[in-house]
């Protein structure tokens, strides 16, 4: 399927059908906003959750599980999400194995089989029970790191008395008003955009990340996270413009900014994006331990 199945009325499919999924170039949306896509200004990934996979058993027995998938931010594409709803709900009525092991190494080795060929770079899967996946730590207000890092949470009571009227992105409301040298590290639920072709609303809580000289005030900070409440991008790309303008403006020593996005049709992307690796192994246990662990925000 070439069409992007997006803002269309598409039936689900009742067997397996890889050919629905659609992929998405990130090179236009990174070159409208300055950034060099041959020497990207950052490390990172875009991690996946899937909530309703279910499949049957050779006897017709559901067996639902809760997917995890994770691929790199150097990927050319990234996967549209309603076409991966689609592909996931097609298992619904396929019957395969007689036990939760046999259905986990198929189904495993098939998505990342399908993602990995569609996005051309490898994506790693990981499938579990609705139990197994309960059992995880949950971010709020902290992530599961060691050492444990505490995120301050950001919100009205930071903010000055001076109106908010600015909902495109708008990098000169980071201007000014800066704060001092140092770091900056906090998380906020002030994040929201909009689907880039439904406009249908994404939320999100994003969690940043800054050491240099220069850094913005969190009032600054704040007023330029609300400015995209009227922009329709895709998560990945709310990220990663929000990390250029920041990377842009104040030339920082360490960056870190990643968003868990509340799900919708069932999944939830959570993208990460860093100036050097070290910070995701230290802030983002998500992706560090990506097979045995999964990380929530709050909201998630």
């Amino acid at each position: 399927m070439k069409q992007s199945v997006l803002g269309r009325q598409v039936a689900y499919p009742e067997h397996y059908s890889p050919e629905i999924l659609v992929r998405v170039d990130r090179a236009e949306n990174r070159l409208a906003h300055a950034i060099d896509i041959a020497r990207l200004p950052f490390v990172g990934f875009d991690v996946w959750n899937a909530y309703e996979v279910s499949i049957l058993t050779e006897n017709g027995i559901p067996a639902n599980f809760v997917l995890r998938m994770l691929y790199p931010c150097e990927s050319p594409y990234i996967v549209e999400s309603k076409s991966l709803k689609l592909y996931l709900n097609a298992f619904n009525k396929s019957r395969f194995g007689r036990s939760v092991d046999e259905i986990v190494s198929f189904l495993t080795a098939t998505v990342s089989h399908d993602l990995s060929s569609l996005l051309e770079i490898p994506v790693k899967v990981v499938l579990e029970t609705p139990p197994t996946a309960a059992g995880h730590t949950v971010l709020s207000p902290g992530m599961a790191c060691e050492p444990p890092v505490e995120w301050p949470c950001w919100g009205m009571a930071d903010l000055s008395f001076v109106p908010l009227t600015a909902y495109k992105e708008d990098r000169s409301l980071l201007l000014g008003d800066f704060g001092k040298g140092g770091t900056l590290m906090g998380m906020t639920d002030m994040l929201r955009s909009r689907c880039k072709v439904t406009s249908q609303p994404d939320w999100g809580d994003l969690y940043l990340y800054m050491q240099g000289e220069r850094l913005p005030s969190v009032d600054k900070l704040l007023r330029y996270i609300v400015s995209f409440r009227d922009e329709n991008h895709f998560h990945e790309e709310v990220v990663e413009m929000i990390y250029a303008a920041l990377w842009s403006l104040f030339t920082p020593e360490e960056l870190l900014v990643m968003a868990f996005y509340t799900r919708r049709g069932g999944i939830d992307i959570n993208p990460v994006r860093a100036s050097r690796p070290e910070l995701i192994t230290r802030f983002a246990p998500h992706v560090s331990g990506f097979g045995h662990i999964s990380v929530k925000s709050p909201r998630q």
